[in-house]
């Protein structure tokens, strides 16, 4: 498999995506258990994720870690 085939197209973010955005990768694991995130694509090994379903999951994590600081 080339670097090239693991570059999810516009619009859809792999699990390694969503840990630069500050997610745990066990969190983003949880979050497909549990069915809150549903997979849109990639491989079993490289599931990509729709950026309108993550999104609102990694902005509710950060405003409840605000709440949690605060």
């Amino acid at each position: 498999m080339l670097l090239r085939d693991r570059i999810p197209p516009a619009g859809l973010l792999t699990a390694d995506d969503i840990t630069r955005l500050g997610v745990p990768a066990a969190t983003v694991r949880d979050w497909v258990r549990r069915g809150r995130l549903d997979r849109a694509g990639g491989t079993a090994r490289f599931p990509r994720y729709r950026t309108e379903d993550v999104l609102p999951l990694v902005e509710a994590r950060a405003a409840r870690s605000r709440q949690e600081a605060a």
